[in-house]
């Protein structure tokens, strides 16, 4: 009897196992389609940002939101980071900007490359407004997934984020009213 139960619990936990083996290659599989349908997907119909104006930004590993939306609230700040192993002269080629993050509404900064095209800021809005849709609106950005070791520094990422496409960004901020002109 005893022995009836063991091969009984055996082959309840094979095929559990069988069945959590199978899952996982389902699921693998359709996160690399998901994956290589992100490209394809960055062009539909403004949902998305556009690939060809993303740039490249260094941000402290603890204030890295991946795929998270976010705003500038500040023009170039005159500050770089002064730890021990960061030198100056490895933030000649960015600017210091604030951002604001939408999911935590944290302000942070964020090191921006120079040749970055992120749009002029508007000290009396209190944000970058939107170039190509209502210009009393912040222009969103989004945070890739996808981050790289700055140098040899442990506190440090290099980072790449683009505009959120205009119907994804008009959504947002119908839902949002951080930036609009207090009454």
């Amino acid at each position: 009897m005893a022995d009836d139960r063991t091969a009984q619990f055996r082959e309840r936990l094979s095929d559990s196992r069988r069945s959590f083996m199978k899952k996982g290659v389902l699921a693998s599989g359709a996160l690399a389609l998901g994956a290589s349908g992100t490209a394809t997907a960055q062009d539909s119909g403004g949902i998305f940002g556009d690939l060809d104006d993303a740039w490249k930004a260094l941000i402290a590993v603890d204030n890295f939101h991946p795929n998270a939306r976010f705003t500038f609230v500040s023009g170039v700040v005159e500050w770089a980071p002064n730890y021990g192993d960061v030198q100056d002269s490895w933030f000649s080629d960015y600017n210091t900007y604030q951002i604001r993050w939408l999911n935590t509404d944290e302000i942070v900064p964020l090191f921006v490359a120079e040749d970055a095209n992120i749009g002029e800021y508007d000290p009396n809005l209190g944000f970058i407004p939107d170039a190509d849709d209502d210009q009393n609106q912040p222009q969103l950005f989004e945070m890739n997934r996808e981050w790289t070791p700055f140098s040899d520094n442990n506190r440090f990422i290099t980072v790449n984020a683009s505009p959120v496409g205009e119907e994804a960004e008009d959504d947002i901020l119908d839902n949002e009213d951080w930036w609009q002109p207090s009454s």
